[in-house]
């Protein structure tokens, strides 16, 4: 069984997006795996904003409803993508607007198969370029540092890697396949496709699992 078989992912990072793998009301008896797949899958990539795309989803029973609830209490950010317009009425109703975000996030739709664009390799982020705090020079740290310590190759500060300091980096990075050099790149060009200034090979920059 994979490890997340309850939903599928399309982007891993402090934000990320997924969404049911199933009818919906196949979770009723299944909350409880629900529920810890998704709290796992939130630990694992040190997620703080998790917005579950609901496109084609008319309704959320209470059992998915209360594990929504139990991952605001975990500390996570949930957001709710697509809603109909009666699962906004079931949270207004119930006042759960209060703990989830609904439809203030959009979603594109999505890709059907990334792989069968063949000449383009898709590759998954790896660092963050973030600001060191007292030299305001850039350091690069790998996407999986948030919490630890890292030090400052210009003056040698040593400053904690906080969830504020990914979200506010402009810049990623991520090595090349083919030549396996390191490409820094800019935020808005996550996506889009790229090419390595050195071999030359096309690349599509993504938030992977």
């Amino acid at each position: 069984m994979p490890a997340f078989d309850l939903f599928e992912i399309r982007e891993a990072d402090t934000v990320s997006i997924v969404r049911f793998a199933q009818e919906i009301d196949n979770f009723s008896h299944r909350a409880s795996e629900l529920h810890e797949q998704l709290l796992r899958f939130v630990g694992d990539h040190s997620c703080l904003k998790l917005v579950i795309d609901l496109k084609d989803t008319t309704y959320l029973p209470s059992s998915v409803l209360g594990v929504l609830v139990q991952l605001h209490n975990h500390g996570c950010e949930v957001h709710l993508a697509n809603a109909s317009d009666d699962v906004v009425e079931v949270l207004h109703v119930t006042q759960l607007v209060r703990m989830i975000h609904v439809n203030e996030t959009a979603v594109e739709p999505w890709s059907e198969d990334i792989s069968e664009r063949l000449e383009v390799v898709v590759v998954g982020v790896q660092g963050y370029c973030v600001t060191c705090p007292e030299c305001l020079h850039e350091v690069d740290t790998d996407k999986h540092n948030i919490g630890k310590r890292t030090v400052c190759g210009h003056c040698d500060h040593e400053f904690a890697v906080a969830a504020e300091l990914l979200r506010e980096a402009t810049h990623l990075s991520a090595d090349c396949p083919s030549c396996h050099n390191r490409l820094r790149f800019r935020r808005e060009q996550l996506q889009q496709t790229i090419p390595c200034p050195l071999c030359d090979t096309q690349m599509e920059i993504r938030m992977i699992v």
